[in-house]
């Protein structure tokens, strides 16, 4: 019985170490981890979070989706968003809706 690889040529190896030594065998961590994923998404997150906190603005939320909806109401207004204080980002679609938003203040 050979204590080598199945894929080695000379099958005359002491150990099966020498043997996987002998072939150069390499281990490859290619594999995608559901936590990077989620690391990559939630730096994503919190970097677009920091830079509308930066302009002043203060979304719903850190998600790039909050940001991006607190950053064009904050066009609408004309001013930074304040989820604290104006209705949903979600609701200042328009210069119409700005207005209404503006005139409450």
């Amino acid at each position: 019985m050979s204590i080598c690889r199945t894929g080695c040529a000379t099958k005359d190896h002491d150990s099966y170490a020498d043997c996987l030594i002998a072939a150069n065998v390499t281990v490859s961590a290619t594999a995608v981890s559901p936590l990077k994923s989620m690391y990559e998404k939630t730096k994503t997150d919190l970097t677009a979070y920091g830079s509308a906190r930066r302009n002043g603005i203060q979304p719903e939320g850190t998600t790039v989706e909050k940001v991006r909806q607190a950053e064009t109401a904050s066009r609408a207004l004309g001013r930074p968003y304040n989820a604290n204080v104006d209705p949903p980002a979600s609701m200042i679609v328009n210069k119409n809706a700005a207005r209404f938003v503006n005139a409450t203040d």
